[in-house]
C-alpha cells in the first residue's frame, strides 16, 4: 500500500506500525505483552488489596490503572519505529509507563495517614531474597511467623516440630503478633502477686489494654524463649537485663524491640519496647505546640542562662519532649549536653553524659560535675531526690541554661516539686525562667471518628462557645463497606490512632517570681491566666474543638488524680494545685 494512502487513513497506518513489529518475528508481541501481564498481577494482588483494606479511592485507582495499561499498551504497539529497533523502543515504553504507574501509587500510598508505616509498600529486591532464602531454611525445620535477630546478628534458631520448645516458640509469636496488630508501643509479660498467673497487656497510644492470662510455668518459659533470642543470660532470673533485636514478619513488618527483664518475689518480669529510639525521637515541629506557645520557648531559648523545669506524667512522652527541646539549640554553635540515667536516643551534636549507678559518684554529684564545665546548655533528664534540685538552683544559671525534667502533671505542680525538693522558695523562684508541662491523650481515627451536636449545657459547663463548637467528634471503631458495618482496619475498631499533645508554656517573670517566692499558688495561677496563657486543659479543649480527640478522652487525662481511700495509707500526699 503507498505511504501516501496509509497518512491519508489513520487507522491504516496505526495498522500498519503494529504489522512492522510482528513482521519482524511474531514472538515480539508475546514478549511485549510480559510486563504488561507482570504489572497487571501487581495491581491487582497488592495495589487493589490495599486500596480496599485502608479505604483508599479503589474505583478512581482503578480507572486509572486502566488507562495507564492502554496507554501503554499503544505505545508499545504504535511507536514509529520499526524492526528489531521498534521492539526494543516499543518494550522500553510500555516498562517505563507501568512502573511510573506503580511508582507513583506507591509514593501516595505510603503518605497517606490512613496506611500504618508497617503496611506501607516497599521494593527493596535484596530484601525479598534474604526473606525467601529463611523462608526456604524455615521449611526445613519447623514453619515459624517470624525472623528473631539480636543486637549481635545472631538468628534464633527454628526448633524441629512436634517438640515442647516449637510448641512455646508458637506461642511466644503468638503473642508478639497479636501486640504488633493492636499498633502496641509497649508489650509485657509479668506476674499477678502470689496468684500463681501472669498478666499479658500491651501499652496502645498510651494506655495498657489486657491481652490474657497464663499459668506462671508457661509465661516463665516464654519469658525464657525471648531471653535466649536476644543474647541475654536465661539462667539468671534476678538481676535487670536489657538487650536489643530486630523482630520481623515476611515483608509484612520489622520491628526494631527493646527487651527489658527483671526478677521479683513473684516471678520475672519482661517488658518489650517497639521502636524505641523512633518512639523518643520527634522534630520539635512535631510535638504540637500552638504558635503562641512555639514564641514562648524561642524566647526562653534565646534567653541566657536560668532555668527551665519540663514536666509530663510517667507515660506522656517527657523524654521526647526534653529532647525535642533540646534540639532547638544549635549543638556547633552551643555547648549542648545532657546528665541521663538512661539514654534513649542519640541527639545530634549533643553530649550525652551517662550516669553510671555502680560508680561511687551520686547522680547529684555527677550533675554539679557537668554543671561546672559551663556548658551553654544542659538537659537534666532524671529528677530524683533532693540533692540533684540543690545542684541545679546553686549552678552559675547566669551562664548556663538547664532544663530540668519533673515527672509530674502540670506547670504549678512542677514548680511545688522543686520548690518542696530543694527546700528554698527564693531561691527556686530567683532561678527559673520557665516551665514547660504536657499531658498526651489519644488521637481519634480520622478513618472512624464520628460527628455529632453537642449538648449546649454541657459545652457552657466547658466554658465552650457554642459558636465554636457546633459540632465535635467521638470515637467510632467501624466504617461502612458496601452498606455493612465492619471493624475500622485503620484503628482495628479501637476508635483511636496515635497519641496529640496538651501543653501549657509558662514564661516566669518577676511578678510570678514574687509569688513562687510566697509559695501563693492560686495567685500564680491567676497570674498566668491574667496573661492569657493557656493552660493544659485549654490546650485539650481547643484539640477538641478542632477534631483531633474526644471529650471523653479529654476528661480521662485531664481529671484530677483519685485520692487514696480511708485507711489505706497513714499519710496522705499533698494533691498538686491544678493549673
Amino acid at each position: 500500500m503507498p505511504i501516501e494512502a496509509a497518512m491519508s487513513h489513520p487507522e491504516l497506518a496505526i495498522a500498519l506500525l503494529a504489522d512492522a513489529k510482528i513482521l519482524v518475528n511474531p514472538i515480539f508481541p508475546v514478549l511485549l505483552l510480559i510486563p504488561l501481564v507482570l504489572w497487571g498481577w501487581f495491581v491487582s494482588s497488592v495495589m487493589d488489596k490495599h486500596a480496599h483494606r485502608f479505604h483508599l479511592p479503589r474505583k478512581q485507582w482503578n480507572t486509572i490503572h486502566l488507562f495507564v495499561g492502554l496507554v501503554a499498551l499503544l505505545a508499545a504497539f504504535l511507536l514509529p519505529v520499526q524492526g528489531i529497533g521498534g521492539f526494543f523502543a516499543g518494550f522500553a515504553a510500555i516498562t517505563i509507563v507501568l512502573t511510573a504507574d506503580i511508582l507513583i501509587f506507591m509514593n501516595l500510598h505510603n503518605r497517606d495517614e490512613r496506611v500504618p508505616e508497617d503496611h506501607q509498600i516497599r521494593l527493596d529486591f535484596s530484601e525479598m531474597a534474604a526473606k525467601r532464602e529463611a523462608k526456604k531454611s524455615a521449611k526445613e525445620a519447623g514453619t515459624v511467623q517470624l525472623k528473631i535477630v539480636n543486637a549481635e546478628k545472631v538468628t534464633a534458631p527454628v526448633p524441629e516440630k512436634e517438640t515442647a520448645e516449637y510448641e512455646i516458640r508458637a506461642t511466644s509469636e503468638d503473642l508478639f503478633i497479636r501486640a504488633v496488630d493492636m499498633r502496641a508501643s509497649r508489650f509485657e509479660i509479668a506476674p499477678l502477686g502470689g496468684d500463681g498467673e501472669y498478666a499479658i497487656a500491651a501499652t496502645v497510644d498510651g494506655v495498657k489494654q489486657g491481652i490474657e492470662k497464663m499459668p506462671a510455668q508457661n509465661a516463665v518459659k516464654i519469658i525464657d524463649f525471648w531471653k535466649a533470642s536476644a543474647g541475654l543470660d536465661v539462667q539468671d532470673r534476678r538481676r535487670a537485663q536489657r538487650s536489643e533485636a530486630t523482630v520481623s514478619k515476611d515483608d509484612i513488618w520489622h520491628h526494631q524491640v527493646r527487651l527489658d527483664t527483671i526478677g521479683g518475689q513473684a516471678g520475672p518480669k519482661l517488658q518489650f519496647t517497639f521502636n524505641p529510639t523512633k518512639a523518643v525521637t520527634r522534630k520539635f515541629e512535631d510535638v504540637g505546640f500552638f504558635d503562641s506557645q512555639v514564641e514562648l520557648i524561642d524566647e526562653m531559648r534565646d534567653t541566657a542562662g536560668g532555668l527551665v523545669l519540663v514536666a509530663a506524667p510517667p507515660g506522656h512522652g517527657l523524654t521526647s519532649l526534653m529532647y525535642s527541646i533540646l534540639g532547638k539549640h544549635d549543638p556547633y554553635t552551643s555547648i549542648v549536653q545532657t546528665v541521663e540515667y538512661d539514654i534513649q536516643a542519640p541527639i545530634e551534636g549533643v553530649m550525652q553524659n551517662k550516669f553510671d549507678p555502680t560508680s561511687d559518684a551520686e547522680y547529684a554529684t555527677t550533675v554539679r560535675s557537668i554543671l561546672r564545665r559551663d556548658p551553654d546548655t544542659v538537659g537534666v533528664t532524671d529528677f530524683r531526690d533532693a540533692e540533684t534540685a540543690k545542684e541545679v538552683v546553686r549552678a552559675d544559671l547566669k551562664r548556663s541554661r538547664v532544663y530540668l525534667a519533673v515527672k509530674t502533671d502540670s506547670a504549678i505542680a512542677a514548680i511545688q516539686t522543686l520548690v518542696k525538693h530543694q527546700g528554698n522558695a527564693q531561691e527556686c523562684a530567683d532561678a527559673l525562667v520557665g516551665v514547660i508541662a504536657q499531658k498526651l491523650a489519644r488521637r481519634l481515627c480520622t478513618n472512624c471518628r464520628v460527628a455529632y451536636t453537642p449538648d449546649p449545657n454541657l459545652l457552657k459547663k466547658l466554658g465552650i462557645p457554642a459558636d465554636k463548637a457546633k459540632q465535635l467528634y467521638k470515637k467510632g471503631g467501624q466504617v461502612l463497606i458496601k452498606n455493612k458495618p465492619e471493624i475500622c482496619p485503620m484503628c482495628s475498631g479501637g476508635g483511636y490512632f496515635g497519641q496529640v499533645a496538651f501543653h501549657e508554656v509558662f514564661t516566669i517573670g518577676d511578678a510570678e517570681r514574687a509569688l513562687i517566692a510566697e509559695q501563693n499558688w492560686n495567685a500564680l495561677r491567676g497570674e498566668f491566666r491574667k496573661r492569657g496563657l493557656r493552660t493544659i486543659q485549654q490546650s485539650g479543649l481547643f484539640r477538641v474543638i478542632e477534631g483531633a480527640t474526644s471529650l471523653e478522652e479529654f476528661s480521662r487525662v485531664t481529671a484530677a488524680p483519685q485520692k487514696p481511700k480511708s485507711g489505706s495509707s497513714s499519710s496522705k500526699p499533698r494533691v498538686p494545685a491544678k493549673s
